[in-house]
This record gives structure tokens, C-alpha cells and sequence, in this order.
């Protein structure tokens, strides 16, 4: 099964892409996912991943439209994900940006996804990692991954995406104050949506003038404007983002960094599973619980006597 499955993904077939993100999504970290995952990460590495990032209601669906089906008339294959934010107290997920896009984008041949966030924080979802690599060794040539557009908590997609591209607008004032702390230090790229309104030249300089506050490494962040009514701005949009994949490629230790990211995040797990049984066996141990209490063992000592336990 998992022999077909890989084929699949590696010949492009739509329906083996979608099964095996499904997998992913709803297997989390069993042998089934560690197998697959094995099995194609040769094929991986070779997609240019973007992150499109910002506060909700500023257009991100829209330019995410746009700018696949330019991407497509250049011949490039895309896929899109869109994290959906889940409900606290269901866990379910309306997917409101496949409702959106699913439909327009599909007229372009671009493989389009919903994830739900399943309450992570970060504007992530917890199998996106995997999603990605799925959709990397199918033969994408670009990946859009849109967060859950929760402004400054979408930070993790710095640590995922190639090339980060915050969008902000006009008309947001002391919103745009309250996102500055996070979120401008993750962003290669900022776009300005929403050029036809009032206001957004302004924004426009606002941006500008911060960046110019902020320590800058060798790539310098560029703000473009963007008006997804008649396409203005899109081709400069999209020069920026080629040229932010060409300074990436030649500075490795940005993938290390992503990596070691990643790697963390896996051995955090790793650890968990391990000693999984182990640990809930101890907290489910009535009489041990109640000697810490009589003998006033405070949580950080206890905590650390049961981890050189099992270690």
C-alpha cells in the first residue's frame, strides 16, 4: 500500500497527494507517517515555499489567487495549504478559505489544501511540516502556505517558509503598532494590499520608516504595493520573491536553521512518545502523588527526580 502510495505522489496523481496528506493530518507522528515520510524526503528540497502572512480581512485569499495563476501562465506547477483556525471547544474547522479559493484555483491546475490549526498556536498547523514535504516531492514548484492570519502569533512560519511575505493595508492604525513587535522581524518581503484605497501610501511610508529603525542583516526587506482590482504591483511582487529564493540558495545556513528548527520539534516528540507510558503511569499513581504533597515536594524537584528516573 504505501509502495502505490509513493508512486503516486511522485507521478503528481492528485488523489495519492490527498491521501496522503489526509494521513498525515490524522496520524500525527505514528509508523505509517515515519515511513511515508521516509520514503519520499529524497525527493524533497527541490520546491520554493512561501509564507503568506498578516492580520485577517486583508486580502491574503485574494493575492494568494492572483498570484498562482500568474505563477501557472509561467508554466510553474503550485500547490497551495491554507491553515484554518479550529474551534476551541469542538476542534473542528469551517475551512473557509477552500470555500474561497478552491474553485479559482483549480481553472489554474493548482492543488489546493486546508489544514486546520487544531488549536496550535503560532498560525501553524501540526502536520503542515509533513504537508509540505507531500507536496514538495510531487513536483510543486512553488508552495503558498497561508496562516490563520492571527497577527503576531503567526511567527512560526518563519521557520518553515523560504521567503516570508507579511501583507498589511491601509486603514489598520494602532493595528499595525500591535503586530510591529513580531512580526516585522520575520517578513522578506512586505506588501502593502489594497493600493486603491485611502491611505495606503501612507501605510506604505509607515512601513518603510520602521524598517529603516531595524537592524538589517545583508537582505534588505522590500515594500511593495499591491492592487489585486487591476494586478498592479503582482509582476515586482513576484520579482522579489525569485530573488529571495536566489539569495537563500546562496546562504545555507538559512535551510540549517530551518532544519535544526524542525529537528528540535521531532526530538521533542521523539521523547514524548518514548517515555509516554512511563510518565502517565507515574502521574496516574495515586500514592506517589500524595507523598509528594505530604512531603512537600515542590513541582520542579519532583519533575526533575521522575525524569532521571526514567532516563
Amino acid at each position: 500500500m504505501l509502495d502505490s502510495l509513493v508512486s503516486g505522489i511522485f507521478n503528481g496523481d492528485a488523489r495519492s497527494i490527498s491521501r496522503a496528506i489526509t494521513i498525515v493530518e490524522n496520524d500525527g507522528d505514528s509508523d505509517t507517517v515515519r515511513n511515508l515520510i521516509r520514503e519520499i524526503f529524497p525527493r524533497t528540497g527541490n520546491a520554493h515555499i512561501v509564507g503568506i502572512t498578516g492580520p485577517p480581512g486583508i486580502g491574503k485569499s485574494t493575492m494568494i489567487g492572483r498570484i498562482c495563476s500568474l505563477l501557472s501562465e509561467q508554466g510553474k506547477k503550485v500547490s497551495v495549504v491554507a491553515i484554518d483556525a479550529s474551534s476551541p471547544f469542538t476542534g473542528g474547522s469551517l475551512l473557509g478559505n477552500r470555500i474561497r479559493m478552491q474553485e479559482s484555483l483549480t481553472k489554474h491546475g493548482v492543488f489546493m489544501r486546508s489544514l486546520a490549526n487544531r488549536g496550535l498556536t503560532g498560525g501553524l498547523s501540526r502536520s503542515i511540516w509533513d504537508t509540505v514535504k507531500v507536496l514538495d516531492a510531487a513536483g510543486s514548484d512553488y508552495i503558498i502556505v497561508e496562516t490563520v492570519g492571527a497577527g503576531q502569533a503567526d511567527l512560526d512560519i518563519s521557520n518553515l517558509a523560504d521567503t516570508v511575505v507579511v501583507v498589511l493595508g491601509p486603514g489598520l492604525g494602532d493595528e499595525i503598532q500591535a503586530i510591529k513587535a513580531g512580526i516585522m522581524e520575520i517578513g522578506n518581503i512586505f506588501v502593502i494590499n489594497k493600493m486603491d484605497r485611502q491611505g495606503a501610501y501612507i501605510a506604505m511610508k509607515d512601513i518603510e520608516e520602521t524598517l529603516a529603525m531595524m537592524p538589517r542583516g545583508e537582505w534588505k526587506p522590500p515594500v511593495v504595493g499591491l492592487n489585486s482590482m487591476n494586478g498592479d504591483g503582482y509582476d515586482k511582487l513576484l520579482d522579489l520573491m525569485e530573488r529571495h529564493r536566489a539569495f537563500s540558495l546562496n546562504h545555507p545556513e538559512v535551510r540549517m536553521r530551518k532544519f535544526r528548527t524542525e529537528l528540535q520539534m521531532h526530538i521533542d516528540e521523539e521523547l514524548r512518545r518514548k517515555f509516554r507510558k512511563d510518565i502517565t503511569g507515574i502521574l496516574q499513581d495515586d500514592i506517589r502523588i500524595r507523598r509528594y504533597l505530604e512531603d512537600r515536594v515542590d513541582p520542579y524537584s519532583a519533575a526533575e527526580g521522575i525524569v532521571e528516573e526514567i532516563a
